[in-house]
């Protein structure tokens, strides 16, 4: 057995110890994922309703259990969302939770305001307050900022797929000293994406980037995970549903680590 398959299998193995003693993700659908750190939880692209017949939606219990704060979805910091894409980002789900909990702060592209507008969120409703907003261009250097305990970095990467109209952000967040995580949305594998933002990228050693699953086990996404980015692990994301209940033999032919079945977790990496 290769070392990346002894890594592999070994990520596989279930955490020993409690939840505070590591940084954890949790796998919700698609591109949704939990993450916790001590009392700190953050999601990403966890509310949407289109499967366009091939994503796996979040199942309904995790739906629950997050839209009335049950454990382990319990004390949600923040939600960030990658880009408006129904897979992805889906008004309705994501303003029932922000009303169901009140002290989530959402991060996101400009484009996701203008869609909660659009379904009929006014203005001055009390919920944008805690709607944060960024306009970036795929050129445009990454923008810093924190909430509480929580770093915060984001970048604009064309979305795959020639869509340059889709704000497409990948967001670095740190959770404590020693659990930083990227997410790619739905970046495209171009290493001019990622070059272009070089500096950014070699500022943070990020433990844990979870891209799409076309990164992974391909050249140019490769090179961009361990060159560019230089994330100690990766966990690929947006398998289609027909993986679900296959996922080693998923992880097998990909040569590298995926989430397929959504309850599934992870430890990040030290």
């Amino acid at each position: 057995m290769s070392i990346r398959a002894v890594a592999i299998a070994l990520s596989l193995l279930p955490s020993v110890g409690a939840a505070h003693d590591h940084a954890t993700a949790h796998y919700l659908g698609n591109e949704g994922v939990m993450v916790e750190h001590g009392d700190t939880k953050i999601l990403f692209d966890a509310f949407y309703s289109d499967s366009f017949g091939q994503y796996a939606l979040v199942p309904e219990n995790i739906n629950q259990a997050m839209m009335t704060g049950a454990a382990p979805f319990d004390g949600v910091d923040a939600v960030f969302i990658s880009h408006v894409h129904g897979d992805h980002f889906s008004p309705e789900p994501a303003i029932a939770y922000m009303r169901a909990q009140a002290d989530v702060v959402m991060f996101a592209p400009e484009q996701v305001r203008k869609k909660l507008l659009e379904a009929g969120v006014d203005t001055d409703d009390p919920m944008m307050t805690r709607v944060r907003t960024i306009a970036l261009e795929p050129d445009d250097n990454g923008e810093a900022m924190s909430f509480g305990a929580i770093e915060i970095d984001v970048v604009s990467v064309p979305h795959a797929g020639n869509r340059p109209h889709i704000q497409n952000y990948a967001w670095r967040v740190t959770l404590g000293d020693d659990a930083t995580i990227i997410h790619l949305g739905d970046a495209d594998p171009a290493v001019s994406n990622f070059s272009r933002h070089q500096a950014h990228f070699n500022s943070k050693t990020t433990n844990t980037a979870f891209p799409p699953y076309w990164f992974v086990g391909d050249t140019n996404g490769e090179l961009i995970l361990s060159d560019i980015i230089k994330a100690k692990q990766t966990i690929g994301i947006h398998v289609p549903k027909r993986a679900t209940g296959k996922g080693d033999q998923w992880r097998a032919r990909a040569g590298g680590d995926l989430f397929t079945d959504p309850g599934e977790t992870r430890a990040i990496a030290d």
